[in-house]
């Protein structure tokens, strides 16, 4: 395989509201784990960076990182990023955080709502390109995932267009779907179009074959 390096995230990130609260998502970690692993069998060099995983999902027998906040894994992988490098962003981070936090638990105040202004977190895959950009690497890959409720294609390449990533991995979840320990389905997407299409499989066999066709891409 022709890179030096390969990072894979994993797992969601958290976003504080006060000391006990936070914005999270249903993320296990599981494939970006499942994938880090198996990517551990081709390149010694190879980085986990993960969320808030289940404690099984950070066993990573390599090189391992763990975050908090979407800002921590953004800068993460800009720490660990050079020529050569392979990034795949299995992760989930949370889009957006509060836009402040407070330092004490929030008790009740006798109002029945209470309102949160979010403010709109760093977008890693765009930072991330810029980087590269900046620094001239001519040998940096970056394959994202797209985790939707509906209008998977369509969103899923679209995303793959805007970010500047050479492959997407799409898969649809809620209600069942996705994430944890379920079956899943998911589709690779490049500027092409559809690449790979797996369906109703385990995680284990969906982050082997998508290991593979990374392997075959990029062998």
């Amino acid at each position: 395989m022709r890179f030096k390096k390969i990072i894979v995230t994993a797992g969601p990130t958290k976003e504080w509201i006060d000391p006990v609260r936070y914005i999270s998502n249903a993320s296990s970690g599981k494939m970006g784990f499942l994938i880090a692993t198996e990517m551990l069998k081709y390149n010694q060099n190879t980085v986990y960076i993960y969320g808030g995983v289940t404690e099984k999902y950070s066993l990573f027998q390599g090189q391992k990182f763990q975050i908090e906040t979407t800002q921590d894994l953004l800068e993460s992988i800009l720490e660990k990023l050079e020529e050569d490098t392979l990034i795949i962003m299995a992760a989930a981070p949370a889009d957006f955080k509060p836009t402040k936090t407070s330092s004490e638990k929030i008790k009740k105040n006798g109002s029945e709502n209470l309102i949160i202004e979010l403010t709109q977190n760093p977008d890693i895959l765009k930072t991330i390109n810029q980087n590269i950009r900046e620094k001239n690497f001519q040998n940096v890959r970056l394959i994202g995932f797209a985790a939707e409720t509906n209008d998977l294609e369509k969103n899923a390449e679209a995303k793959l267009l805007k970010k500047g990533l050479d492959f997407i991995v799409g898969n649809y979840v809620g209600k069942g779907q996705g994430f944890g320990e379920v079956d899943s389905s998911v589709k690779i997407f490049s500027a092409k179009g559809l690449e790979l299409e797996i369906i109703n499989s385990s995680k284990e066999i969906i982050s082997s074959k998508i290991v593979s066709f990374i392997l075959n891409a990029y062998g």
